[in-house]
């Protein structure tokens, strides 16, 4: 499990519009490459995109807090 991987793929879509579609539409295919656990994809592919563009417009705590609940969900570390 990799926080690190979960971080990448967050600031990723969140700095890239073509990929955070991509995660919401084809998540296997997005989070392909990323040393990610199963318990990580998951969180992945139930992350709703509502609540993802909510965060993404969010201030920079807000975010780390986004990210600090997501590396928890997938297991982090």
């Amino acid at each position: 499990m990799s926080t690190q991987s979960v971080e990448t793929v967050l600031s990723r879509a969140m700095s890239d519009a073509v990929f955070a579609d991509l995660l919401f539409s084809s998540p296997d295919q997005a989070l392909a490459g990323y040393d990610l656990s199963t318990d990580e994809i998951a969180s992945f592919k139930a992350l709703s995109r509502v609540d993802f563009d909510k965060v993404n417009g969010a201030g920079p705590e807000e975010r780390r807090s986004f990210f600090s609940f997501m590396t928890a969900q997938g297991g982090g570390g």
